[in-house]
C-alpha cells in the first residue's frame, strides 16, 4: 500500500478522518494565522516559536505544550519524502486558506518535481463529511500541485507576512486564480484592518452591530456574527477574546442580563466617534503591526486599503 500524508487544518477534522478510516498519516496544521504576528522571512521553526508564544498569550494552551506540538508537526512535514502522495485538505475560508499558502510556500522551497502533492477541494465541511464523501473528494475533487500553484502561494505568503498591506492588496488585481479561494481570503483579511469610518475591524463592528440588534449572550452573538460571514472561520475562543477587549475598552457593558453597548460603543458603531481615540491599539495582521500610529485603514466605501 502506498504511503499517504494527509495535511489537514486541525484536530476536529483529524478526529473525523480517523473515525471514517481514511488511509494514511494525518498531519493537523493547527494554527489560526489570521490573528497574531506572522513576521516575514522566518523559517518554519522560527515562526513556530513566535506562533506558540502568541497562542499561549491568548490562553489557548501552555507555551511548552503548544511549541512541542508545532515541533512534532514540523518533524512530520520534514519527512515528506517518505510519502508517495501528499494530500492537502483545506476548506475555502480564511483559517484554511492561510494555512494552505503557508504549506505550499514551504513545499515550493523543499520539494522536487518527483513529489506528488494534491490539493483537495471539499464540497462541505470536512469535520462533518462521511467516509463516502471524503473518498469522493479524493477521486473527483483533487488537483495536482503545479509550478503555478507554488508561484501564487509564495507571492501570497510573502505579501501576507510583509510589514505593510500594500502587496497583499495588489493581489486582488493579480492573476492568482490557480488558488480559487485566495482572493476572497485576501479581501476578508484586509477587512480586519481598522475601517476608515470608526476604526473598528469588520469582526468588531459585527459584534457591536449584533448586540445593537438585541443579541445579549456571547453564544448568540457568535452565532449571529457567523451569519454575517461569507465563509465562517473564527473559533469561539478568539471571538470571546475580542468581546473581552471591547468590554475593557468601555464599548460594552457586561450586565446580569448579558452584553449591552455603552454610550461610547453606540457612538463608535454609528461613526460619531473613532475607536482609535479611545483604545490603545496593539495587534497584528500577518506581518503588519497595528498600533494607534499605523496609517493603514480599510475604506469600506471604495473597498480599498488606504493610508491615512
Amino acid at each position: 500500500m502506498s504511503k499517504v500524508l494527509n495535511i489537514i487544518n486541525g484536530d476536529i477534522v483529524l478526529n473525523n478522518m480517523r473515525v471514517q478510516r481514511l488511509e494514511g498519516t494525518f498531519l493537523p496544521w493547527g494554527d489560526f494565522l489570521y490573528s497574531g504576528s506572522v513576521p516575514e522571512s522566518l523559517s518554519l521553526d522560527e515562526l513556530s516559536l513566535v506562533r506558540a508564544k502568541f497562542i499561549a498569550s491568548c490562553g489557548l494552551g501552555e507555551f511548552n505544550e503548544v511549541f512541542s506540538e508545532f515541533k512534532e508537526r514540523n518533524s512530520t512535514l520534514y519527512s515528506f519524502k517518505k510519502y508517495s502522495k501528499i494530500f492537502l485538505w483545506f476548506e475555502s475560508d480564511i483559517y484554511d486558506q492561510l494555512q494552505l499558502i503557508q504549506v505550499l510556500d514551504w513545499f515550493a522551497k523543499f520539494s522536487s518535481r518527483k513529489t506528488k502533492i494534491y490539493i483537495i477541494y471539499p464540497e462541505n465541511y470536512l469535520a462533518l463529511s462521511t467516509a463516502k464523501e471524503l473518498n469522493h473528494f479524493l477521486l473527483y475533487n483533487r488537483e495536482i500541485v503545479t509550478h503555478n500553484h507554488f508561484i501564487t502561494a509564495r507571492k501570497a505568503w510573502s505579501s501576507f507576512s510583509s510589514k505593510t498591506p500594500t502587496a497583499l492588496y495588489k493581489l486582488l488585481y493579480d492573476d492568482i486564480d490557480s488558488l480559487p479561494f485566495l482572493k476572497n481570503t485576501i479581501k476578508r483579511v484586509l477587512e480586519e484592518y481598522p475601517n476608515s469610518i470608526n476604526g473598528l475591524s469588520r469582526t468588531e463592528h459585527q459584534i457591536l452591530l449584533s448586540i445593537s440588534n438585541g443579541k445579549k449572550l456571547s453564544q448568540d452573538i457568535f452565532d449571529d456574527c457567523q451569519k454575517f460571514e461569507e465563509r465562517p472561520f473564527m473559533g469561539e475562543l478568539i471571538f470571546l477574546n475580542i468581546i473581552k477587549e471591547l468590554i475593557e475598552s468601555n464599548l460594552l457593558n457586561l450586565l446580569d442580563s448579558g452584553l449591552k453597548l455603552t454610550s461610547l460603543g453606540d457612538e463608535i458603531l454609528n461613526g460619531k466617534k473613532n475607536y482609535f481615540d479611545y483604545k490603545k491599539i496593539d495587534r497584528w495582521i500577518g506581518g503588519v503591526h497595528i498600533t494607534n500610529i499605523t496609517p493603514w485603514r480599510w475604506d469600506i466605501k471604495s473597498q480599498k486599503i488606504i493610508k491615512c
